[in-house]
This record gives structure tokens, C-alpha cells and sequence, in this order.
């Protein structure tokens, strides 16, 4: 056990107090750290992933669900093919429903696929004819897609000139179709890295054109706004330039839906006089977005929800969101990191003052009452306010306090058990402390049939060094020859073979050596440490002072198992000392 230089215990433990009452600047720096490094987080997007994930939960258990009754989808489903016939069809058939929704008053058109290159020479000229002939506003996609390599044939083999490398280029329909178009723009969509769909791009550009998303354009008939510039949906920007895909709770089911063979039967038995398949009311002043929800002709995007959808539904709820203003907005950069920088004090201030349990619980109320925080304005505001990062900061932060707190705790019952055991002079071991480790080493070294020795010590005359030069000076006398003891015995050795010095009272000092015969302690110890004192200069205020000490030495013997015997063989064994004329060694 390593034997501490001297110290005043009292005043040290009264000045750690002092400072840990007033504030714990260093904990209060590493506080102010952690913060900082989840800001870095913040400011890095290294928790994003977390966020969205905060965000499906809100979407699912908050999620909006005013449907605007002025969209209509008209599906091309897996029925649909199995009756008109497999994908793509002829033009006429898509003559056909325009002609139809036309006449039956519809507000606009858009359709989810373009119409490329030429096919049959009259299908295409009737298309063509109906789409400008029709009053109701059509909107076209274009593809965003890779550009194809540049290649030519050479004998039956391709040879590329000129390779992708990640190239995007725009798709068009066919150009006497398009020009009849009141928009045209993207329809395509991008899932975050987690396969998950929740933003779409206002605008795209492959670096030459620009199109706006296509789903928005056909608020404009309902906005008065004929520009397609979208202007009112800025406000639901973000930095990037993406909107948060409100989705609705039931992905829209209240949508109006029609099949596109109903229209097609409801066209053919209006010519034949018989009654429509479908009700006209359910066109008249409508938007209808007209696509392919087959999942063998289109990919079926993982919404938030937890469920695939087609991507009409995803532009129905990205339109309907235009047109009855309920977006999803995410809240500033500069707000988030406000309102991540206040939790972090917050959670900082309530460790610093609770511990414990009170500590725990005040960390779960304040994440808690974050989340909820959040979610209300979720679902009421429609804001969205980063969670991840300050649930994060406060699990952190309440582990640091706690490995703190743990820490500061274990250094206090270290001073406060030094200062029980320790003499606050000497810095050696007080002899109740001392008589503990004592009775159960015997007991130890008596079951290992090993030996053990004790030394007392003497400091002679010591009564006249504190008359002749005060009290100051014993104590300092008192306080080397301690230092001295202490460098003699073992201590930087395996517990079991450690050795122990303690102050038996005033001037009296006691050694217990472990492993250690009697001829072993007297001749390599005791005799020694004589000599270092006998020769160690002892100064006060400039004057020599000439210190000797007397030792007795006792070791246990066999069939003791308890130490009080050999501790009075060695007080008569340093009694004779003295006896014989101090500044000797007796043993017993």
C-alpha cells in the first residue's frame, strides 16, 4: 500500500467542498464540449438519418389528413391491362379518355407517362388532333434519366465513343404532342439513402433545361397563377430546394379514383346511347392524374407510412398538399441549432444540480418533454423540429454526469478515508486503522504459516527537543522521521507482501512486516532505519539538532493467532533499549 507524502487532510477536503459549492468550472467546460460536438454533428448532417427516422414516426402517428376533393386519379392497374391488353397501348386509347374527360368538364390533365418517338401514323394524328382540340389544360412529363453511351456498329460489334459517366438528360414526348401541352415537368422521384421516399425536387436541370415538378403544376389552375412558377410552394422550401412529401395517413384512400377501362367503357356506351359506366360528377371540375399503378410497369416507392405506394398516389399527395396548403415545413437550420444549443443548457444545468436519481428522472422528463414538444408542433403547426440530436445531447450529457458524479464521489470517500485512517501530521496510518489491518493479517499470515514481524519505535528525548526548541520543531522532527520510515518498508509490491507503518502515539511510531523472521527484521530493518536517522541532518532555524530513535522487534510465534502478545514482546524489547542507553535495537 504506497505510503502518501504528509498533508493537511482537513483543509484539503474543506477547499474542495468550498469549490464544488460555488461551480464545477471543469465540468461546466466538458458540458460545454459535448454541446459543441453535436453541433459539428448537427452542422454535418451525421444524425440525419435519425431525424427522418424521428420523422416517420411523427408522419405515421401525426400525419395530416385534409384530402382536397378537386383531385381525381385514374389508375391503369394490373385489372386494367388483364381487360384492354398489355402496356404500351395505342394512342387512340388515350384519344379516347381525353376526349372523354373533356367533355365531362374536367379542370386539367396530367398525365404520369410521356408519349415518345412515333408510332402509328393515324393513332398519332388523332392524339394530336384531340389534344388541341380539348378546352381542359393537359400537363406532360418529361423523363429525367441516364443519357445512353454514344456507340456505333463495327462488324456486328458495338464501339463506344463516348461513355455516360453519370449523365442525365431529358426525355421528351413526341414534339407535335408536347406543343399542345400547358406544362411540362419532372416526375421523378428519389428515395433517401434508407429507400425511403419523403422529398421531392421543386425544379430539376440536367445543366441546360429546367423543368418544375409536374404534380404542382395543376394547382395553378385553381391559384389563378397561369406562370406554372410555382411561387406560393417556396414557402416550403428548404435549403436544397426539396419539399417534405406530406403523406397522408391512409395514403389518400378518399382520393376519387376511377379505373381507365371504366372511362373507355363510359365513352363507347355514351356513342352507343346507353347509360356511362362512370357519373360525370366525378370528373366535372376536377384534376385528373391519369397513370400506371401496376407494379410490373412502375416502381412502387417505401413511403414513411411503413407501405409501398405507386407514384401517382405520391404526386396526388404532393398536389393536394398544393392545393389546400397543408406542407410539411422543416424549421431553419439557424432555429434547430437554437433550439439544440438551449436543450444542451438545460440538460447541462439540471445534471449539474440534481443527482442520482432526481438526475435520471429529471433527463427522462426533459427528453421526453422534448419529444412531445415536438410532436405537438408537428402535428398542429405542421413544423418539423429536429429530435434526434437533442435526445442524443441528453443521453450524453446524463452519462457524462453520471461517470462523474461517480468519479467526484469516489475521490470524496478517498479523502474522507484517508483522513479516518491517516495521522494528519505524519501522513502515516492512525493506530486504530492500523490494529484492523493488523488482527486480520495474523489471522492471514497464521493460515499461511507465514512469518511476521513488528518493529516499535522510539524518538529519544524527545520531551527535552520539544522544551529546548518548541513544539514547531518536534513536530517537524516527527514528521522526517515518519518520511524515513516510510521509504524503508515495502510498499510498491502485491498486497499479500506489503508492509505498514503507523504513528502508535506522540512520539512512538510501529512497522509490520510481512514475510519478515525476526533476525531478517532486526538486522535489515531495524537496524538500518537506526542508522539512516542517526545520520540524517535535523535543522531548525539554522541550529543542528541531534535525533536518535530506540526499536524493539517481536515476530509472531507459532500457534498465535492474535497480534497483542507479540506487540508487548516488542514494547519490552524497546524498553530495554532505552534501558541500555537509547539508540540501539533490542529484540525480544
Amino acid at each position: 500500500m504506497e505510503e502518501q507524502e504528509p498533508f493537511d487532510s482537513t483543509e484539503k477536503l474543506f477547499t474542495r467542498t468550498r469549490s464544488r459549492r460555488s461551480l464545477d468550472w471543469l465540468r461546466v467546460f466538458i458540458f460545454s464540449l459535448i454541446t459543441g460536438l453535436f453541433v459539428i454533428f448537427f452542422m454535418s448532417g451525421t444524425l440525419t438519418r435519425l431525424e427522418n427516422m424521428i420523422l416517420d414516426i411523427f408522419q405515421r402517428c401525426g400525419g395530416l389528413t385534409q384530402t382536397d376533393p378537386r383531385i381525381t386519379l385514374i389508375e391503369i392497374n394490373e385489372e386494367t391491362m388483364d381487360e384492354i391488353g398489355p402496356w404500351p397501348w395505342p394512342r387512340r386509347y388515350h384519344a379516347v379518355m381525353a376526349r372523354l374527360l373533356d367533355q365531362w368538364g374536367a379542370a386539367a390533365i396530367l398525365f404520369d407517362f410521356n408519349f415518345p418517338g412515333e408510332t402509328d401514323p393515324k393513332d398519332d394524328q388523332d392524339f394530336v388532333q384531340v389534344l388541341a382540340s380539348i378546352r381542359a389544360p393537359f400537363y406532360l412529363p418529361v423523363e429525367y434519366r441516364p443519357q445512353k453511351d454514344k456507340k456505333f456498329w463495327l462488324h456486328g460489334l458495338p464501339v463506344v465513343f463516348e461513355k455516360n459517366e453519370g449523365k442525365m438528360v431529358w426525355g421528351h414526348s413526341l414534339q407535335s404532342i408536347e406543343k399542345s401541352a400547358r406544362g411540362l415537368g419532372h416526375h421523378f422521384f428519389k428515395n433517401d439513402p434508407d429507400g425511403i421516399l419523403r422529398r421531392v425536387d421543386l425544379r430539376l436541370s440536367d445543366g441546360v433545361e429546367e423543368f418544375p415538378y409536374l404534380g404542382v403544376l395543376p394547382a395553378a389552375v385553381f391559384s389563378g397563377d397561369k406562370s406554372h412558377k410555382t411561387t406560393e410552394l417556396k414557402l416550403a422550401e428548404d435549403e436544397n430546394g426539396c419539399v417534405l412529401i406530406p403523406w397522408l395517413k391512409d395514403h389518400g384512400s378518399q382520393f376519387t379514383k376511377c379505373n381507365f377501362s371504366e372511362i373507355i367503357h363510359s365513352y363507347y356506351g355514351i356513342q352507343k346511347g346507353m347509360a356511362p359506366v362512370l357519373s360525370p360528377e366525378l370528373i366535372r371540375g376536377k384534376i385528373c392524374l391519369v397513370g400506371l399503378t401496376s407494379q410490373s410497369q412502375t416502381l412502387v416507392p417505401m413511403t414513411p407510412l411503413g407501405s409501398e405506394t405507386s407514384s401517382l398516389a405520391a404526386h396526388a399527395q404532393v398536389m393536394n398538399a398544393a392545393l389546400t396548403g397543408q406542407w410539411i415545413r422543416l424549421v431553419s437550420r439557424f432555429s434547430n441549432l437554437i433550439f439544440l444549443v438551449l436543450v444542451g443548457l438545460m440538460a447541462g444545468l439540471l445534471f449539474m444540480i440534481l443527482r442520482g436519481a432526481m438526475s435520471l428522472l429529471a433527463g427522462l422528463f426533459l427528453a421526453v418533454g422534448w419529444v412531445v414538444f415536438a410532436f405537438m408542433v408537428f402535428k398542429y403547426l405542421h413544423l418539423w423540429i429536429f429530435s434526434a440530436h437533442q435526445l442524443l445531447l441528453i443521453l450524453t450529457l446524463f452519462v457524462f454526469s453520471a461517470i462523474y458524479v461517480q468519479i467526484t464521489a469516489a475521490r470524496d470517500r478517498s479523502v474522507l478515508f484517508h483522513l479516518a485512517t491517516r495521522d494528519g501530521l505524519t501522513g502515516l496510518y492512525v493506530i486504530r486503522h492500523f490494529r484492523l489491518i493488523m488482527n486480520q493479517i495474523v489471522r492471514e499470515v497464521t493460515f499461511r504459516k507465514e512469518p511476521l514481524s513488528i518493529i516499535l519505535i522510539d524518538i529519544d528525548h524527545f520531551k527535552n527537543i520539544n522544551d529546548t526548541y518548541g513544539h514547531p520543531a518536534g513536530d517537524m522532527i516527527l514528521k522526517k522521521v515518519a518520511h524515513t520510515l516510510a521509504a524503508y518498508i515495502r510498499k510498491k509490491r502485491p498486497f499479500s507482501q506489503v508492509d505498514f507503518a503507523a504513528r502508535y502515539g506522540g512520539e512512538e511510531f510501529i512497522i509490520m512486516l510481512r514475510k519478515s523472521g525476526l533476525r531478517e527484521a532486526v538486522e535489515q530493518v531495524a537496524e538500518r532505519l537506526r542508522e539512516k536517522v542517526a545520520s540524517t541532518r535535523f535543522e531548525w532555524e539554522g541550529k543542528s539538532v541531534q535525533v536518535t530513535i530506540s526499536l524493539g522487534v517481536a515476530t509472531l510465534r507459532p500457534g498465535e493467532n492474535v497480534p497483542d502478545p507479540m506487540v508487548r514482546r516488542a514494547d519490552a524489547a524497546l524498553y530495554r533499549a532505552k534501558a541500555q542507553g537509547r539508540n540501539r535495537v533490542c529484540s525480544e
